[in-house]
């Protein structure tokens, strides 16, 4: 049904400016010697009046891509905003001239194609119609309000703020990707930003239209991107796997966490070795450190065996690094048995 309203309302449009034009033609079009002599005496007049808008004081009418009217009939006042030097009392009279007939239904949007737009402004307009500024298309809706993406962002803003004040350092919001406007039917909507997850990187954004009780009507979605910078630990000077962090060895180095995938070292903690090369100012992420080995492969430690009140020791030989609380392989020096213990200190492990 209101497919069919839209191509009634539409063909309607059509049908109105046809009329004026046959209308016109009927009643003004003199014989062809009256129209070359009015054409004769009134060239430069007609020229004068086509450059009007176009003289000493420049200016446009912008037609919007959404607009809401109000009344029986469609203002240019609620569709178009004036661009340039246009005096105010000439925008208030154009303001005030009626395009034709609102939208039959309350709260429906409407769409004109921008061929029947042009059209319609003609016939209404007459030359002042070349002075528009026209959108590919011209969405119409009689009541409620229609949202413009500004205020979308402005909203977006506001949720999203507070969010990112919790995450530390320097943030901001760039590439916002939202409705170029959401028409809203009646008083007893409002339109919400529903919460989201605020991280850096791309944020997904819906927006909703919800009634009193609280029922989703529409949902729209938009995205925008969150820049989050922060001074991260980086190796000040190129370090070899296994080699002892120092604190000489570390620098710091500002990075968008927007774009950084693995988890980054806060700076505590230690005392660390690395676990891969990494080149000078390259950020040092968590798992590019682990405790720095208590034990070295090769050292001779005692392995203590502890079980049912039985204490036995045995000399043993380190076959992998190990850190404090690590497991690790050792081999039975004398039996060449291998067997894995728990480092309790430099030189002890527990059997396990």
């Amino acid at each position: 049904m209101f497919r069919k309203n839209r191509q009634e309302y539409s063909h309607k449009i059509d049908m109105y400016f046809l009329c004026m034009v046959f209308s016109l033609f009927v009643l003004l079009f003199p014989s062809l010697a009256q129209a070359n002599k009015a054409y004769g005496v009134d060239k430069k007049v007609e020229s004068a009046r086509h450059s009007e808008p176009l003289g000493q004081d420049v200016w446009r009418l912008k037609i919007q891509e959404a607009a809401i009217v109000r009344g029986d009939k469609v203002l240019l006042g609620e569709i178009a905003e004036p661009l340039g030097s246009i005096s105010r009392e000439k925008w208030q009279e154009f303001a005030k001239k009626e395009l034709w007939d609102s939208p039959p239904e309350l709260g429906k949007p409407y769409k004109i194609s921008k061929a029947n737009l042009k059209n319609a402004l003609r016939s209404s307009l007459g030359m002042y119609a070349d002075s528009c500024l026209l959108p590919n298309a011209l969405v119409l809706q009689r009541g409620g309000e229609v949202v413009r993406e500004e205020k979308l962002r402005q909203m977006a803003m506001q949720y999203l703020t507070p969010q990112m004040n919790k995450l530390g350092g320097r943030s901001d919001l760039t590439d916002f990707r939202l409705p170029a406007y959401i028409f809203v039917s009646s008083r007893s909507q409002n339109l919400v930003l529903e919460k989201t997850a605020v991280e850096p990187g791309r944020i997904n954004l819906r927006f909703a239209i919800q009634e009193m009780d609280g029922k989703i009507i529409q949902r729209f979605t938009g995205t925008a991107f969150l820049n989050v910078w922060v001074d991260t630990p980086a190796a000040a000077r190129p370090l070899a796997k296994g080699d002892t962090l120092n604190r000489q060895d570390i620098t710091f180095k500002s990075v968008n966490l927007a774009y950084e995938r693995a988890e980054l070292w806060d700076g505590k903690g230690g005392p660390w070795q690395v676990t891969r090369p990494l080149g000078a100012m390259e950020v040092i992420g968590t798992a590019d450190l682990k405790p720095l080995s208590t034990i070295k492969k090769g050292d001779k430690v005692t392995l203590v065996y502890q079980k049912n009140g039985i204490h036995l020791s045995v000399l043993v030989e380190a076959m992998e690094d190990g850190a404090l609380g690590d497991t690790v392989l050792v081999r039975n020096i004398d039996s060449k048995k291998q067997i894995y213990g728990k480092v309790q200190d430099n030189d002890t492990l527990l059997a396990k």
